[in-house]
């Protein structure tokens, strides 16, 4: 494998968009707002339940939002074991090996939003050399692993999720690292050595078995390796055919507790993901789109926005609709089935997987981003082998040529425009348009010099809200449960007495209160008006009558 990089304009361009890349993975890390997701990362880590931060909130104390975040933060209360247990018992659609990782990290580094955020971004990093093993593994070609390097440095998708506390950098690595692994045990030239063959197989047992450690949805993955090793191996290749299948049964059998635990909490999965299983035809295409165009060019602006937003991007969606289009066909034409199967298949089971329940019993799965890794990688791979071969086909005539450097170069000046929108935003899109509103909350709130929020919302806001808010604001709160409804009947069912509200406080707010909040505090001889006119805030005022 060479590592030779491009010695003309091309290289210089490669090493520039490779360093705004990483830069823009490490700016504003503790500045975009820390949404549900990732205080829930935060709390498994720390080795605390939701139902044990439950019980310990409750009207008859007001408390501040750093009594909230304790229970988000490493201590010696808590061990490694603690955080497998509330990750098994209330969320078990997250297999553990991101969560163990973060576990260490914020034992060494702190627990603060940059600090949880920065493992994401580390392991981003990792997934160049990955790329370009992954990348030379199918073409042999290093202007073509260079070019893989430099889309994934400078993709819009990746640097958003490399800013995340969540596993979704570590699912792309293991997708890819997996990939490669394959392929390299199934080079005949490779393995003449029994030593590097078992190696070889080894290693992409224990790739496979880190993939399968880290999302639920990496079977899509090894379902593609499994398909793949079929079509090429044909059952004539009996000793790769049966090494396959040793080194995936020993992944699946090291992966077997966590799927266990899956399986035998479906109900509380979905009690959890209750979000993704309803959405319509149309708005599910619109996300579609809207998902594919991430890759390479993003504004803000995905497929669950309205038509108006989404008319000021189609053109350049349209556009990248149609050079990825181009770049499978491309593929397809042009290299061997070895390669062009294995990116096919890591964009097509991941996608049919998904996109079946949605189209025939409604979901909205398929055109979430984070859930569509694998189809990233291929698709990215793909396009990566397109303009790299036609920038130094000599077949070509020059203005071809010229046409495909002018590609280049506007696909990388788009991802350095999203890069440089999204760096300095408080919230993206990936964090849910209604999240949003909770910084609007904040602002609110902070500017008073002596609130109290009342609210008995669901702790997941509560949880993220308080990352925004003040020292000075207090909290008379009894939130509802989230992750541990299901498990924990007593807190779904649990309807606490109303407060008694205290005085000594400059303002008085209701957040996100319930039927039956509003009302007992209207019997109080209180009077609940919007706090601003945008009542979509769920924020009220509470003043005496």
């Amino acid at each position: 494998m060479r590592f030779n990089l491009p010695r003309n304009w091309l290289g210089f361009l490669i090493i520039a968009v490779l360093a705004i890349g990483i830069l823009f993975r490490f700016v504003n890390l503790d500045g975009k707002f820390y949404w549900i997701d990732e205080t829930y990362t935060s709390l498994r880590v720390s080795g605390y339940t939701e139902a044990e931060m439950l019980k310990q909130i409750s009207y008859n104390k007001i408390t501040s939002p750093s009594d909230l975040q304790k229970y988000q933060q490493v201590n010696s209360e808590k061990t490694l074991s603690d955080s497998l247990n509330s990750l098994a018992t209330e969320d078990p659609q997250h297999p553990p090996l991101y969560y163990v990782l973060a576990r260490f990290w914020a034992q060494w580094f702190g627990t603060s939003v940059t600090a949880m955020r920065s493992l994401a971004a580390v392991i981003s990093l990792l997934v160049f050399p990955a790329i370009y093993w992954l990348a030379w593994e199918l073409f042999e070609s290093s202007a073509v692993a260079w070019m893989a390097i430099a889309i994934f440095a400078i993709s819009p998708y990746h640097i958003l999720f490399a800013q995340e506390a969540r596993q979704y950098s570590l699912w792309t690595l293991t997708t890819i690292l997996s990939s490669a692994a394959l392929l390299r045990a199934m080079r005949p030239e490779e393995n003449q050595n029994p030593i590097w063959l078992v190696s070889h197989w080894a290693l992409y047992a224990v790739t496979a078995a880190m993939g399968f450690y880290t999302h639920l949805l990496f079977v899509c993955v090894a379902a593609a390796h499994a398909i793949y090793v079929a079509i090429i191996a044909n059952w004539r290749d009996i000793k790769t055919f049966i090494a396959y299948y040793v080194a995936a049964l020993i992944a699946l059998i090291c992966f077997m507790p966590t799927l266990v635990n899956a399986v035998e909490n479906l109900n509380q999965i979905r009690s959890t993901t209750l979000w993704a299983e309803q959405t319509n035809l149309l708005r599910l295409v619109s996300r579609w789109a809207g998902s594919l165009s991430i890759a390479f060019f993003d504004i803000g602006i995905d497929g669950s926005a309205s038509a108006t937003q989404l008319a000021l991007v189609i053109p350049a969606g349209i556009a990248i609709l149609g050079l990825v289009g181009y770049a499978i066909y491309f593929l397809c034409r042009q290299t061997p089935k070895r390669v062009w199967l294995m990116v096919l298949l890591l964009i097509a089971t991941t996608a049919i997987f998904l996109a079946l329940p949605d189209i025939l019993k409604g979901g909205r799965r398929s055109g979430n981003p984070r859930y569509l890794v694998p189809c990233y990688v291929g698709i990215q791979l793909a396009v990566a082998y397109l303009l790299s071969t036609k920038i130094s086909n000599k077949f070509d005539n020059l203005k071809q040529q010229k046409l495909w450097k002018i590609v280049i170069v506007l696909l990388f000046c788009a991802g350095i425009i999203s890069g440089g929108v999204s760096s300095g935003a408080d919230t993206w899109w990936n964090k849910g348009s209604g999240w949003s509103r909770a910084l609007e909350v904040a602002a609110i709130v902070n500017s008073a010099s002596n609130p109290l929020i009342i609210s008995d919302a669901n702790i997941a806001y509560m949880m993220a809200l308080s990352y925004r808010l003040q020292p000075q604001v207090k909290l008379l709160i009894e939130p509802r449960c989230y992750t541990s409804c299901y498990k924990n009947q007593e807190l779904a069912r649990k309807k606490p007495e109303p407060p008694t509200i205290p005085g000594g406080f400059s303002d008085l707010f209701l957040y996100r209160p319930s039927s039956n909040l509003r009302s007992a505090i209207g019997q109080q001889n209180y009077q609940i008006n919007p706090a601003v006119s945008n009542v979509d805030l769920n924020l009220w005022k509470i003043t005496k009558k």
